[in-house]
């Protein structure tokens, strides 16, 4: 017994090993945005405005730096494999990837406002409308909404019914709006994939504002597809043109609102995550989508790669004024027949 002590004494303890990830490790700009979907500028930016929040302040058991937290997040984001492979790629456990994907992913969202904002003062909106009126001359535009699902594994059975769309999968129905630049400008991720996009707007906060502040057309309309109701303040396409104004309103409203969903692909075809099956709970998928949302504006503010970068003037397009009653469909129809 004393010898079977006396070797388990004797037996000399291993050392532990981290690897730690280092932005200079013969990576280049190149192959870090195919890792991260962010080169070094992108990173380092990330990682400074996170630091306050995510630095640990000692270097106890070995801790994560900020860089290692942010990019072990981005490559969970970039990938969509699940925190097994992530975990594996840098070289730490499943567990630990998960707290610091949870982590990042919260201290993103809180800084949501910052990132995604509504235009409200006259200079940003004269701006916007500019932007949209040279895709294809419609005016007063301030933005496009949309909606577009993102998929989850399977809820729990009391969650199930409410989280099954249309084409009978579970997901979150996503809604949208963006600017003429891609980048977004009020995010809803909040609803089940059974909710209507129309119900979603309706009582969005967006939507509330629009209903209670929109003077009219000076203030900027949204444009829609034919699933939204048509308001004051919401311009969808007519649903029989039969004359040539109804026609080339349609054509310049289509034109116009396409950029909402090719902003949509460009967002999923940069992370991933939301390509797949979300492998999380509602709350917590919510949050890794807005996470995404304040990411991809991120990506257009310091012009990383993937998404084109339009550059147009800043003088607002003339308007001419509407005098009527404020229905959607008069406010249409003044602008089928003024401008097209």
């Amino acid at each position: 017994m004393a010898a079977i002590i006396g070797c388990l004494v004797n037996i000399p303890r291993k050392n532990r090993e981290f690897r730690v990830i280092n932005l200079n490790e013969n990576l280049n700009d190149e192959e870090l945005r195919r890792k991260f979907r962010f080169g070094r500028r992108g990173i380092e930016y990330l990682a400074d405005l996170l630091r306050e929040d995510l630095a640990r302040e000692t270097d106890r058991s070995c801790s994560l730096s900020v860089e290692e937290q942010v990019c072990i997040a981005l490559r969970y984001y970039a990938s969509g494999s699940c925190m097994q492979v992530v975990g594996d790629t840098h070289g730490r456990h499943k567990s630990i990837v998960c707290r610091v994907v949870d982590k990042v992913t919260k201290e993103i969202v809180k800084r949501h406002k910052q990132y995604i904002k509504w235009p409200v003062d006259e200079a940003t909106k004269r701006r916007v409308k500019s932007d949209f009126s040279n895709i294809a001359g419609f005016p007063g535009v301030i933005g496009c909404v949309d909606g577009s699902h993102v998929r989850l594994i399977k809820p729990s059975p009391d969650q199930e019914r409410g989280f099954i769309n249309r084409k009978g999968f579970p997901s979150i129905n996503v809604m949208a709006v963006c600017d003429a630049k891609g980048k977004f400008t009020f995010i809803n991720a909040q609803w089940p994939g059974s909710a209507h996009g129309s119900f979603i707007f309706r009582t969005s906060t967006l939507g509330c504002h629009m209903e209670r502040n929109h003077r009219g057309l000076e203030d900027g309309i949204i444009l829609g597809d034919s699933g939204y109701a048509c308001s004051r303040y919401l311009m969808t396409p007519y649903r029989v043109a039969d004359t040539n104004q109804t026609t080339n309103f349609n054509r310049g409203l289509c034109r116009t609102r396409v950029l909402i969903e090719c902003t949509f692909g460009r967002w999923k075809r940069r992370f991933g995550i939301l390509h797949g099956e979300l492998r999380k709970t509602p709350a917590k998928a919510s949050e890794v989508i807005v996470a995404c949302a304040v990411l991809h504006n991120i990506a257009i503010m310091l012009q990383e790669p993937g998404v084109p970068d339009d550059d147009n003037g800043d003088g607002a397009d003339a308007q001419i004024p509407y005098a009527g009653r404020e229905t959607g469909f008069l406010v249409r129809d003044h602008l089928a027949q003024v401008y097209f």
